[in-house]
């Protein structure tokens, strides 16, 4: 499993620094992802209703961790916290945005990725604080 979970981030850094420097010389291009099945104008409101939340709740509750003095308990906790709130915001997405094939592969991607993640953050919180927590 802790080798699952090092190819499993490694593979989530590259994709996450290929996206993120792609969007940042082609920002139009999210749009452009119609071979997903959505338009243009789905895609958009998509990533307005599900993408864009998720960033704003994560400075929320990171915020909120700091103004309360708590520090996150591994480094992988940042990552989990993000992809919780995406999956928060898909399930938003289902009941508010018109339903699609490609939102279950996405939400079915999340929820595997979720679970990935929450099992690296217990094992790297076992490490740093013992297995007593």
């Amino acid at each position: 499993m802790e080798r699952f979970i090092r190819y499993f981030l490694a593979g989530l850094m590259i994709l996450s620094l290929f996206l993120g420097g792609l969007f940042m010389i082609v920002p139009t291009y999210m749009d452009q992802l119609t071979a997903l099945g959505f338009t243009p104008e789905e895609m958009r409101i998509w990533v307005y209703r599900v993408v864009v939340p998720t960033y704003f709740l994560t400075i929320a509750y990171f915020s909120y961790r700091y103004l309360t003095g708590k520090n996150p308990t591994s480094t992988v906790w940042p990552i989990l916290i993000v992809t919780f709130f995406f999956l928060i915001s898909q399930i938003v997405g289902f009941v508010f945005f018109f339903f699609h094939w490609i939102q279950i592969c996405y939400f079915l991607i999340t929820v595997v990725s979720f679970f990935v993640l929450r099992e690296a953050h217990n094992r790297r919180k076992n490490d740093i604080f013992g297995s007593s927590l």
